[in-house]
């Protein structure tokens, strides 16, 4: 295949005209040497938009460009109501984005191979919207095969309808339409269960299944008002986890509690935040009854548990300075527990309208002691 591309040179004449010529070149023609120093002058979003157009420029570009890619952090597919597609790639030096919007197009079949269709105007290319799965699909299976496992790669949906099911995808936030089961809620993570944050905002209708993969992923951020915050905190097994906005009865935390100290569940866990806002307010006195909570000897110190929670890359920032892919959360508190067995102690905070847990030796947890 024959790629082609253009160079505008101008030239100046006596009376201060100008005109651009058009050279058309075949690049994959052209010596490795001389494809070499082409390529190393094409920006970032060219380039890759150059990569989509065969499988040999893709090889080409990816075995002369590999040095210019290999700092890349994360792949980000940000997908919102009005189905437009942001493909957003970042680095410590690179910050750029593929935008795709909607259209119906006639006689167009579109294949992991021809995601794009040539329709151009200034940054932003027009995809089919009956064929929004098989494009997302697509340029996700392209990207991950330039970039390789290395790099974090996120969807980030807030359209009306679930995101499709990629696979090899490290972290997933949805928006939950209006309407949507239990079932197609979890359909949305069949394709990488073993994910490292996922994040729910709204409630979906019925209960997710007792081995559920959300369950299992490392950081679950839960942002909703319903009512299925119980049998998500009773059922999670991976290492932090988060509510906001979200109530409990009362009789759901003691049994957290007393099923992490006598040892009989949530082995894997390192931390527990509770906000559930003006919608409910928890009494430590109430909750703590009978767990046989400990204090620190000296009435003047208080503990202070700090960790790191998973977040949102977020989409919008300045450039040079790099989004974080996690944010700092803290527990201070003189009460802890202890946990039969292996003696393990967990700090313990209940206030107003927050319930915290935070294992003292969990991963990524510190403690300092401060005067109270």
């Amino acid at each position: 295949m024959n790629i082609a591309f253009s160079f505008s040179f101008f030239h100046h004449t006596t009376f201060i005209q100008s005109y651009i010529s058009k050279i058309t070149m075949k690049l994959l023609k052209f010596p490795y040497l001389v494809q070499q120093k082409i390529i190393d002058l094409i920006e970032f979003q060219n380039l890759l938009v150059l990569s989509f157009c065969s499988k040999r420029t893709k090889v080409l570009i990816q075995s002369l460009q590999r040095y210019r890619w290999k700092d890349i952090k994360f792949v980000k597919y940000s997908l919102d109501e009005k189905d437009k597609i942001c493909v957003r790639v970042r680095s410590e030096n690179i910050d750029e984005c593929i935008f795709l919007s909607p259209t119906t197009l006639e006689d167009t079949v579109i294949t992991s191979m021809d995601v794009l269709h040539p329709r151009y105007f200034g940054n932003q290319y027009l995809y089919d919207r009956e064929e929004k799965q098989l494009v997302v699909q697509g340029i996700h299976d392209f990207l991950y095969e330039l970039f390789g496992s290395s790099i974090d790669y996120e969807v980030d949906s807030t359209e009306n309808k679930l995101p499709p099911s990629l696979k090899n995808i490290d972290r997933t936030c949805i928006k939950v339409p209006e309407n949507t089961t239990a079932e197609e809620l979890e359909t949305c993570f069949v394709a990488s269960p073993n994910q490292e944050y996922i994040e729910i905002d709204g409630q979906c209708y019925g209960i997710l299944s007792t081995n559920s993969v959300i369950y299992g992923v490392q950081h679950l951020r839960v942002c909703f008002e319903g009512d299925h915050g119980d049998e998500i905190l009773l059922r999670f097994r991976g290492n932090r986890l988060q509510f906001h906005a979200t109530t409990f009865h009362d009789s759901t935390i003691c049994q957290f509690l007393k099923e992490w100290k006598s040892n009989r569940g949530f082995q894997n866990l390192n931390s527990l935040v509770i906000n559930s806002f003006d919608y409910k307010n928890y009494v430590a006195a109430e909750l703590l009854k009978d767990m046989d909570v400990k204090q620190l000897d000296k009435i003047e110190h208080t503990l202070c548990v700090t960790w790191r929670m998973s977040i949102s890359y977020p989409s919008n920032v300045m450039f040079g300075y790099f989004p974080p892919k996690s944010f700092p959360s803290e527990l201070t508190s003189r009460d802890y527990l202890i946990r039969d067995g292996d003696g393990e102690k967990a700090s313990v905070s209940i206030e107003d309208h927050n319930v915290r847990f935070a294992l003292w030796n969990g991963n990524s947890c510190e403690m300092e002691i401060i005067n109270s």
